[in-house]
Order: structure tokens, then sequence, then C-alpha cells
């Protein structure tokens, strides 16, 4: 079972993207093939950028390249979904105080729940990955940058620095720039007491490793020709916002809506996607964004595969936590 080619760094760049001219029906939005995307971007995949956002709103629709290291962890709010397209990955974490390292491999899948430390890493050049992440919601979710004593062991923080983030590629660099200003300063280590921390570190979840996408499809081949609809993380994944469905054909799904964004990424054949304004062909190899409050209908061709993604920033939130 093939799944929609994945870029080719090798190839000369798309003249024409298999979009381009296609008729978007109000309500639908960031169409794109993802090769050919990618190869119209793919100056922006190289040092010292390495990344392209493709959508942003209430989801963001990333691409990260490589060479691209780090030696800082992240602490967010919100989970984050990852699909290794080209190449391979490496992200360490923390995970119930002990520091893991997570590799993802060239067609694998990684779903990464909120306040865990992360610190991505993509030594490999030409590497691609997909990542997805939500915006933050309202002026209570901080983010949180982390250096470790020992990059290695994670277990003294050197310094930490909670901020406001808005759009990681303009809201980070000044921190990082407060860190490097603080380390040539010789200061004192500088780390918040637990409880005083905006964003409380998971340190009770245990994340299931990364799983091949294609692996997956070949186990479910039989339901997916049936034309069900099968939950991609499985029911008893720790992480709750993300819900990812994979759906085969022939099949319909009429009467959807969702006061989220919902990412489609078609694997094999078409699914037509309805809505009042007109009827999206999304063809294999394309993702498109259907907006929030959007009613829709999908309808998949025989054999087709596709993806169907939505994050709910209140999924992984506690009673006391969750706000409008």
């Amino acid at each position: 079972m093939a799944a929609a080619p994945l870029p080719n760094t090798s190839e000369p760049p798309a003249k024409r993207a298999r979009t381009d001219g296609v008729v978007v029906p109000s309500g639908i939005c960031a169409l794109h093939h993802i090769e050919d995307w990618y190869e119209q971007n793919k100056e922006q995949f190289t040092p010292p950028v390495c990344n392209k956002l493709m959508h942003k709103g209430q989801l963001s629709i990333m691409f990260v390249g490589g060479p691209n290291t780090r030696k800082d962890f992240h602490l967010e709010e919100g989970s984050e979904f990852f699909f290794q397209l080209k190449g391979n990955m490496e992200l360490p974490t923390v995970q119930k105080g002990e520091r893991k390292l997570v590799k993802i491999n060239q067609g694998q899948i990684f779903c990464l729940p909120s306040r865990i430390p992360h610190s991505p890493q993509r030594p490999e050049e030409g590497s691609l990955g997909l990542v997805v992440e939500r915006r933050r919601e309202g002026k209570e979710e901080i983010d949180g940058l982390i250096f470790y004593e020992d990059f290695n062991t994670c277990k003294k923080v050197r310094w930490e620095k909670f901020f406001r983030c808005e759009d990681l590629a303009k809201d980070l660099p000044p921190v990082i720039k407060a860190y490097k200003a603080w380390e040539e300063a010789g200061a004192a280590p500088t780390e918040f007491k637990e409880e005083d921390r905006p964003v409380r570190q998971d340190k009770e979840t245990e994340i299931p490793g990364p799983f091949s996408l294609q692996d997956f499809l070949k186990a479910n081949e039989e339901k997916l020709a049936a034309g069900e609809s099968i939950n991609l993380m499985g029911f008893d994944h720790p992480d709750k916002e993300f819900e990812v469905l994979v759906l085969g054909g022939r099949s319909e799904q009429t009467g959807q809506m969702s006061k989220l964004e919902t990412w489609f990424y078609q694997i094999k054949g078409t699914a037509h996607i309805a809505v009042s304004s007109g009827t999206l062909a999304l063809n294999e190899g394309c993702c498109c964004i259907v907006k929030e409050g959007v009613s829709f209908d999908v309808a998949r061709s025989e054999g087709s595969i596709g993806m169907v993604l939505r994050q709910n920033g209140q999924g992984n939130k506690t009673n006391g936590e969750k706000h409008g």
C-alpha cells in the first residue's frame, strides 16, 4: 500500500504546483500539494532558517528541516504532533523526572503531550518533518525555555524563563539573547520554585514511542478498504488534545462541523470536501484546512486513505484549569 510520495531533494524544483489554478471554496484554506510546496520553498529549509509555516490559525502547520540542533528545552501548555517525512530526528524529553531520548525516524508518527520539556534535534541535512501545534489560548498560557546544567542528564535547571508566545520565530530569539547575556555576566542560576512556575511541568506521564504510519496502514488495511475510520493514536494515549483519524474509502462523512480548525491530508486517492460554497477535490499528496464553524461533508473514493486532525486546547486541562 503506497503512501503519498515524500519530498525528494534531488529533484528539480516544481515549476508549477499541482494545486495552482484550483478554485478553493470559501470556508477552506491552505490547499497545498506538500511535495510541490516543499520544492517551491526549499531555500527556507537550509540553515539558519530550516523551517516554514504552511498555515497559522487555530492550528499551526509547520515543516522543519535540518541540520538544526539546540541546547534548550521548550515547555508549553499545548501538545505537538510530529510526522517525520524525510530523514530522521531526535527529541530529548524529560519524562517522569528523567531524560528520555525519543528517536523519530522517517515515516514515523509521534505525539508529545502538554507540559513535557523537549528539545528537537535535527542533525541530518535534507531531513524534513511536519509539526502541528495549536494557538495559545488567552493570556494565561505561557511558554517556558529551560537550560539544564547538563544537557545529557537534565537533573538540575541552570536557567529558565517564562514568556508569552504569539509567534515562536519572533518571541524566542529575545529569550535566547537574555540567556546568553546572563551566561556572559556569570550570574547565579535562576530556577523557579515549583509552586511559582507559570507552566507546571508534567512529571507523571510516560509517552508511547513513535510508530510507522506505513505499518499502521498495513495493519488496518482491511478496515480501511471497508471505509472505516480509525483513531491513529488509539484511545489509551495520554494526550487528549489531538484527535487524529485515518479514514478509508469508499465512505462518506456528512453533517460535519467543528469549533476547531480541521486539517486534511490525503495519503492515497481522492476525497471530495463539500461546503456551502462548493466542492474541493483533495488529491493524493495534498492537504487543506476547513475553517472553524464551517459545515462540510466528505465523500471518499474507493481505495482512498486520508488523515483528519483536530486539536482541542482543553483536552489536557483539569476541570479547574479549563477556561472559555
